[in-house]
C-alpha cells in the first residue's frame, strides 16, 4: 500500500485551490426550494429538535451519530420519509428513545464566562451545553462561534474528530439547538495532541518526500487501544509522531495544508477501507466547513498533529489493499448518493457525503472521491454501523 500512497503524494505535491463554500440548502430562501426538498428540510429541523433530548454518547459508550447522519442524509438528497425511517431504525438499533421535553429550565449566567475551565471534562457536557446555548442566544451564531472556535481548535481530535464533525454538520444545518449540543460535545471531549517544534538545524521535508515518510510509517505502531481516541493519544506520545511532525511543513497556511491532506486521506481510505482513516476523511470535511469561521492566522500545526496521529493510529498493518477501479467504471454521483441514502450505516452515509463535498469544493480529483465513496459502499468494506470511539 505504501507504493500506491506514495504515488498519490507526489501527484498532490502542488496545493489545490481553495474555492469558497457554496451556500448550503439550509440558508436558501424557502421559495428557492422544491416541495420535496422543503419537506426534507422541515423534517430535518424537527428531528434535530428532538436530538437535543439524547445524550451525546450511546449506551455502549460510543458517539451518538444520529444528528450528524441526519444532516449528511439530507445533503445527499434523502426525503422526509427516509429521514424518519433512518431515525426510527437508528434509535431501535441503539436502544434509544426520545425524551419528552418539558418547559425549559431557567438559565444562569454563571456558566457562560468560565466555560473554558470545563474543557476536556465529559461529565460537564450539561453545563457546557447550557453555556453554549446562552452564548448563541445572547451574541448570535456568527459572533459566538467565531469567539468559541479558537478555544476549541487545539482539541481538533476530540472524540476521534467527532467534535468538529458534529459542529460542522450543525452549522450547515442552521439549527441553534444542535449547534449548542455540538459545541458542548467538542468542548467536553477536548484533548489537544502534543505540539512538536522542528529542530532549528532541520529543514522541513518537501511535501512529497514527507508524505512518503508518513506512508512508510503506516501500521508501525500497531496500537491495540480500545478506541480511536485512545489510539490517537498513544500515537501522540510516540517518538515516531515527534519525528514526523518535526520534519513536516507545518508553516503552510491552514487552507493549503488542508488541500495537501485531503487527497492523501481519500487515497488511503480508497485503498485500505480503514475505519480510522475514514474519520480523517470526514474530519477534514469538517475543517473545510469551519475554515471561514476561524481566524486568518489559525495554527495549521493542529491539523498536522491530528493527521499524523490519525495515520499512526490506523491499524494499516492489518489492511488488505485493493486495486482501485478506474473512475470511468464507477457509478456517478447520483447513483452513489442514492446508494448512500439507502444505507442504515451512519459512517458510510457521512463518508460518502464527505467525498462528494471534497469533490465539489475542488480539494481532490472527482474520480478519487468516487473511488473512496465506492469503497465505503462495497459490502465487504463497510464499517460496522455506529462503531466509534
Amino acid at each position: 500500500m505504501t507504493a500506491a500512497l506514495s504515488a498519490l503524494a507526489r501527484q498532490a505535491s502542488a496545493a489545490l485551490p481553495f474555492p469558497p463554500s457554496r451556500v448550503p440548502p439550509s440558508q436558501l430562501p424557502p421559495g428557492a426550494l422544491s416541495r420535496p426538498v422543503a419537506r426534507s428540510r422541515t423534517a430535518l429541523q424537527a428531528l434535530l429538535d428532538r436530538c437535543a433530548t439524547l445524550d451525546p454518547d450511546l449506551p455502549n459508550g460510543y458517539t451518538n451519530h444520529l444528528p450528524m447522519a441526519l444532516h449528511a442524509l439530507a445533503r445527499l438528497g434523502a426525503d422526509a420519509d427516509r429521514l424518519e425511517a433512518f431515525t426510527h431504525h437508528y434509535l431501535r438499533r441503539q436502544g434509544l428513545d426520545w425524551v419528552e421535553q418539558g418547559a425549559p429550565e431557567p438559565t444562569s449566567a454563571r456558566v457562560l464566562p468560565g466555560w473554558q475551565r470545563l474543557r476536556g471534562q465529559p461529565e460537564a457536557y450539561g453545563p457546557l451545553r447550557e453555556a453554549m446555548a446562552q452564548g448563541l442566544a445572547l451574541h448570535g451564531t456568527g459572533p459566538w462561534v467565531r469567539g468559541v472556535l479558537p478555544a476549541l481548535w487545539p482539541g481538533l481530535g476530540a472524540a476521534a474528530l467527532h467534535g468538529p464533525i458534529r459542529v460542522a454538520h450543525a452549522l450547515q444545518a442552521g439549527h441553534a439547538g444542535e449547534l449548542a449540543s455540538a459545541l458542548a460535545f467538542w468542548a467536553s471531549r477536548w484533548r489537544p495532541l502534543p505540539a512538536v517544534t522542528a529542530v532549528a538545524a532541520t529543514d522541513p521535508l518537501p511535501w512529497a518526500d514527507w508524505a512518503v515518510a508518513l506512508q512508510s510509517a503506516a501500521g508501525r505502531l500497531a496500537l491495540e487501544a480500545s478506541s480511536i481516541s485512545r489510539c490517537l493519544a498513544e500515537a501522540g506520545r510516540s517518538p515516531l509522531y515527534r519525528d514526523l511532525l518535526a520534519s513536516a511543513p507545518q508553516t503552510l497556511p491552514l487552507g493549503e495544508a488542508l488541500a495537501r491532506w485531503v487527497p492523501l486521506a481519500l487515497q488511503g481510505y480508497a485503498l485500505s477501507g480503514d475505519f480510522t482513516v475514514l474519520h480523517l476523511v470526514t474530519g477534514l470535511r469538517a475543517v473545510r466547513v469551519l475554515l471561514p469561521w476561524l481566524p486568518p492566522q489559525t495554527d495549521a500545526g493542529v491539523l498536522w498533529r491530528v493527521g499524523v496521529a490519525g495515520w499512526l493510529a490506523a491499524p494499516l498493518h492489518r489492511a488488505s489493499p485493493r486495486a482501485l477501479p478506474a473512475p470511468d467504471t464507477l457509478p456517478g454521483w447520483p447513483a452513489l448518493r442514492a446508494a448512500a441514502c439507502a444505507q442504515d450505516n451512519d459512517h458510510v452515509i457521512k463518508l460518502v457525503q464527505a467525498c462528494q463535498d471534497h469533490a465539489a469544493h475542488g480539494l481532490a480529483d472527482g474520480g478519487l472521491c468516487r473511488q473512496a465513496a465506492a469503497r465505503a459502499l462495497a459490502p465487504r468494506s463497510r464499517p460496522a454501523a455506529s462503531a466509534g470511539p
